[in-house]
């Protein structure tokens, strides 16, 4: 098991469910795994398997399958994060993290880091948040605060 800190990439895999006994032949599947390799890096993909990631981006290039995805992020922020959070602030506007990235001029990764809450902000990250989110500083501060506890010096 990971330890607080440590990355884990819950969804890995997409592909298709041949050989787990569906009665229509294949059906699309997602393998849960936080698997990591020595390296540090995944363990490479199955034949005909697909990173999810690659998945999510093929289905924003298409408008009414994007709206459909930004719906279900908002359906299911309260269910993906704890409220209050900068992770539940983003999933409510429907924002993918890289959405939010691309509008608040962050880093994906530290926007990663301060929805995990091992990474305290500057003033100028939390006043970029703020504008892309429509939020008061008060409530990107709240939100961060509610993101988790963070990791003191290492």
């Amino acid at each position: 098991m990971a330890g607080r800190g440590q990355f884990m990439q819950p969804i890995r895999f997409f592909g298709n469910a041949d050989g787990f006994g569906t009665s229509s032949g294949t059906a699309s599947a997602i393998l849960v795994s936080n698997e990591v390799s020595a390296t540090g890096s995944a363990p490479p993909l199955r034949p005909g398997w697909r990173d999810v990631r690659d998945r999510i981006r093929e289905i924003e290039t298409d408008p009414a399958r994007r709206k459909r995805l930004i719906d279900a992020r908002k359906r299911m922020a309260h269910v993906l994060s704890e409220r209050g959070s900068l992770a539940s602030l983003r999933l409510e506007r429907g924002l993918s993290r890289r959405g939010l990235a691309a509008l608040s001029a962050i880093p994906e990764a530290t926007l990663s880091r301060l929805e995990a809450g091992t990474e305290d902000p500057r003033l100028s990250v939390c006043c970029r948040l703020a504008q892309a989110l429509g939020q008061s500083l008060d409530q990107i501060a709240a939100a961060i605060a509610a993101s988790g506890p963070k990791r003191s010096g290492a």
